[in-house]
């Protein structure tokens, strides 16, 4: 059986031309890109549009990036009137007409109809897909415009999480769940491997045809929103397999499929991209790539020594030791803002009683999905461990791998 075609090629920026003559030697690499994109087919663009945030954040993909891409499309269909660009952010937003616009002009994504002649989803209806392989679900909720696309090209950014550690093509696809479906989800699937699964079904049921993946300026740290630090990683990688390119963008962060909570479900699948030996990387080679001091979330748990202790310790962090959200009172402005409570999906978050400019968390509800601190336009809300993980963590080194 052939191997899953990877292209990878280094751009150091977005100039016009650099980042031309770079999509080019990577969609002619994997040698379908006109086949994908023909004239008679109505195309959905999907990037990460995370939340209403500027491109140099890091934390959406950015618009010179896609409007590269929709170039190419054009120039093979000469039908910009067939692609259409959608996604949905965080509920920090209504998924409504006025809140996508919102979203569309703190992204740049706003000038793209004048600039292409594509055009921006306002529609905020959804549609139930079945998913007949499904592990955590059956159907899904998911904004109209993908079931109305013939083809889907998943666009995400090379970043971190701070729940699955990264994100990338797989995850990306979360963001067809409409609005407040996203919390509700995170509710019922807050076991890793359960909501890794969900992620797995999304992309299995909906089969984006490409992914093309903005690794020019990256995001280390604890992403994936303003947690995290914008970084120049200088890349860019597309395939037609989401969890082939995922598999090859982890490992260049220095986090192998063995620890990808993602590829590790997939395996258990045994999904063809999950295995790294299933996959052919073209334009550089793995060991050139990877970027030895890329900093990966705090929550990662890393060269553990698999011996009786650690063991008892691993189960005992896993069962009560998780890092939870705790607010940076110097950087919220909780009496303005409480988007994190608005996003719960299990209400732990409550105006303090002795302070009302002030938020508090109750743990017992919280079930550390982080969707507060992918909301938190201030990047307010930080990963910490209890005192005992502090201790396990330090002492064991199962924190980042900062150097």
């Amino acid at each position: 059986m052939d191997k899953i075609k990877v292209s990878v090629k280094r751009c150091g920026d977005y100039d016009e031309e650099n980042l031309s003559s770079a999509l080019d030697t990577c969609l002619n690499a994997l040698g379908n890109f006109n086949d994908i994109v023909r004239p008679d087919k109505k195309i959905l663009l999907k990037p990460n549009l995370l939340s209403p945030s500027e491109p140099e954040k890091a934390i959406t993909t950015h618009p010179l990036f896609i409007e590269s891409i929709i170039k190419k499309i054009v120039k093979i269909t000469n039908q910009p009137e067939n692609i259409i660009l959608a996604d949905s952010c965080v509920p920090l937003l209504k998924y409504n007409k006025n809140g996508l616009r919102r979203l569309y002009e703190a992204t740049g994504m706003d000038s793209l109809p004048e600039r292409t002649g594509i055009a921006l989803n306002y529609n905020n209806n959804y549609a139930k897909i079945s998913v007949e392989d499904g592990v955590s679900v059956k159907q899904v909720e998911v904004i109209k415009p993908v079931v109305d696309a013939d083809v889907i090209i998943n666009i995400p950014k090379f970043k971190t999480h701070n729940l699955t550690i990264t994100t990338g093509a797989v995850k990306n696809m979360f963001g067809i769940i409409p609005g407040m479906g996203k919390p509700g989800y995170h509710t019922r699937f807050f076991d890793i491997s359960t909501f890794c699964n969900l992620l797995i079904d999304i992309v299995v049921a909906v089969k984006p045809r490409l992914t093309i993946m903005d690794g020019i300026l990256g995001m280390e740290g604890n992403g994936p929103g303003k947690g995290g630090t914008p970084r120049n990683t200088g890349l860019i990688l597309a395939s037609n397999d989401c969890f082939a390119l995922d598999n090859i963008a982890s490992n260049i962060m220095g986090l192998n499929e063995d620890k990808n909570p993602v590829l590790i479900e997939a395996k258990k699948r045994n999904i063809r991209g999950a295995f790294i030996e299933n996959i052919e990387l073209i334009g550089e080679n793995i060991s050139d790539l990877k970027i030895a001091d890329f900093n990966l979330p705090s929550i990662l748990r890393k060269d553990m020594k698999e011996n009786f202790i650690t063991g008892i310790i691993m189960r005992i962090a896993r069962n009560s030791l998780n890092p939870y959200p705790k607010i940076n009172r110097k950087k919220c402005n909780g009496k303005d803002c409480k988007s994190c409570k608005e996003i719960c999906p299990q209400s732990a978050i409550s105006d303090s009683p002795k302070d009302e400019d002030a938020l508090i968390f109750d743990y017992k509800k919280c079930i550390r999905c982080f969707c507060c601190s992918e909301a938190c336009p201030e990047g307010a809300i930080n990963n910490e461990y209890t005192f005992i993980g502090n201790l396990i963590v330090n002492k064991y080194g199962l924190g980042s791998n900062k150097k």
